[in-house]
């Protein structure tokens, strides 16, 4: 087995235990008085943003970058990295027929980010900026058709 496949397998192991990291909920429904959950509820609204590192246990710069990985090794790590986020209430939206180079790539780049956790609140990532001319992953969405022409995409690309 090769060294980038051990590699491999201790960083999948690493994000498949990081569930343990799941914070708990915040117990809204326990609350006594509406000024109780209000106070909760600021808390939670006014939180840090926290690293994916303290979050997740592993880092950005610990998810090697595509060019490096196969595409098995790739689906591996992408599918460790679902799993992890499903216990912290984060649902994936990839696209339809994207290859798996791009899943990697943009599941990778949520580790990059600070994150706005809130315990007990389901988030989802779909990869959508909304600002279709710089749009990652515009060649599996049709949402852009809604607003744009291609024509008016390709010239907002140039600006």
């Amino acid at each position: 087995m090769s060294s980038m496949q051990n590699y491999i397998n201790q960083l999948i192991g690493d994000l498949r235990t990081a569930k343990k990291n799941v914070p708990p909920d915040t117990e809204l429904e326990k609350t006594e008085s509406y000024e109780e959950f209000d106070e909760k509820m600021l808390a939670i609204e006014t939180a840090p943003n926290v690293s994916a590192k303290n979050l997740f246990g592993v880092s950005y710069k610990e998810l090697p970058p595509s060019e490096k990985l196969t595409d098995k090794q790739m689906q591996q790590i992408t599918d460790a990295i679902i799993y992890l986020w499903s216990y912290f209430n984060i649902d994936v939206d990839f696209r339809e027929n994207m290859p798996i180079k791009l899943r990697y790539e943009l599941a990778r780049e949520k580790f990059s980010e600070d994150i706005h956790y809130m315990p007990g609140w389901s988030m989802t990532y779909d990869f959508c900026s909304g600002w279709c001319p710089d749009c990652k992953i515009i060649d599996y969405c049709d949402s852009w058709e809604d607003n744009w022409t291609r024509e008016e995409l390709e010239k907002e690309k140039l600006k």
